[in-house]
């Protein structure tokens, strides 16, 4: 755990749209799995969450620039795998922005 102010070092070695050293400019949320296995609900649930309190924690922050460790350091991770269902977690972020009126 590492409160939301705090630098940690989680995405490693890492770039992201031209600027490296993600760990700069990123938080990064990790979820328990193993590729094999398909997320459950309640890390959708728990994920969007969090998400929407960082969203409200961080109101410049961009749903555009949510991606996985696969995206920021492809050499070294390939996490969330194929078994994370992105159009899910974005779908249920949507209805949880919606509910709460976060922009």
């Amino acid at each position: 755990y590492v409160p939301f102010g705090e630098r940690a070092w989680h995405a490693g070695v890492s770039q992201y749209r031209g600027r490296s050293g993600c760990n700069d400019f990123s938080i990064g949320v990790e979820l328990e799995g193993t590729g094999e296995t398909p997320y459950t609900d309640a890390q959708y649930e728990q994920l969007a969450s969090l998400t929407l309190a960082l969203l409200e924690a961080y109101p410049s922050m961009s749903t555009d620039r949510i991606v996985g460790h696969a995206d920021v350091a492809p050499d070294r991770k390939s996490d969330p795998w194929t078994t994370f269902d992105w159009p899910r977690y974005r779908a249920l972020l949507q209805v949880k922005r919606d509910a709460s009126g976060v922009a």
